[in-house]
């Protein structure tokens, strides 16, 4: 069985609710690749605060340190940039049910008020780019990454969907000729940017 997908397509067809279901998936399979202990995660959960309940589009808890960390994710399938004051609800939510961190996953941009919002309160930004979570702010406050960074050329060479065989968990396509080829593109890019040929003996 051969498992082929393309995300902008499924984006369109998507509503609102398929679309925080789609988050939900790709967040428990990160936790599930880092090994996250104690991971539980939820859709649509009501969640307590000081000043009255909330509804959550995913909630995630998990074990670090000793420590349970407990996650907010607004997920967002929207048309028109995300504003300012969306950013800042989400930090209200925050504060008001005592959670860690907050997580907001939109389809559409976000306002330049938005991101120095959420870079000044350590919201994460994620943006959905075709197969990609585009990342525009961290909890470390790191600027987004330079575009022509060669290290980050070849992901923006790679095709925006994958193939998988199912039965043998093997991925088949992009060939591996394909990444080759992107492997060797990239090198010559970090050749040109940086003057290192990491090809040479």
């Amino acid at each position: 069985m051969i498992v082929v997908y393309e995300m902008d397509k499924e984006m369109q067809e998507m509503s609102p609710t398929e679309f925080e279901k789609w988050c939900l998936k790709i967040i428990k399979g990160y936790a599930e690749t880092n090994k996250l202990q104690g991971f539980k995660i939820e859709h649509n959960k009501r969640i307590q605060g000081s000043d009255g309940t909330y509804q959550i589009d995913v909630y995630a808890e998990f074990m670090e340190l000793g420590v349970k960390f407990k996650v907010l994710c607004e997920c967002k399938k929207h048309r028109n940039s995300i504003k300012r004051s969306v950013i800042s609800e989400l930090y209200n939510r925050l504060i008001s049910t005592s959670c860690q961190k907050g997580i907001m996953i939109t389809t559409s941009d976000y306002q330049s008020g938005a991101i120095e919002y959420a870079k000044k309160h350590s919201i994460a930004l994620i943006r959905v780019r075709k197969c990609n979570f585009e990342y525009l702010s961290h909890s470390s406050g790191e600027e987004k990454p330079n575009e022509n960074d060669p290290f980050l050329y070849g992901e923006k060479l790679m095709p925006p969907y994958e193939a998988f065989d199912c039965i043998e968990q093997e991925k088949i396509y992009p060939t591996k000729a394909m990444i080759r080829e992107i492997y060797n593109k990239m090198n010559e890019k970090i050749k040109e940017v940086l003057g290192i040929d990491i090809n040479a003996e």
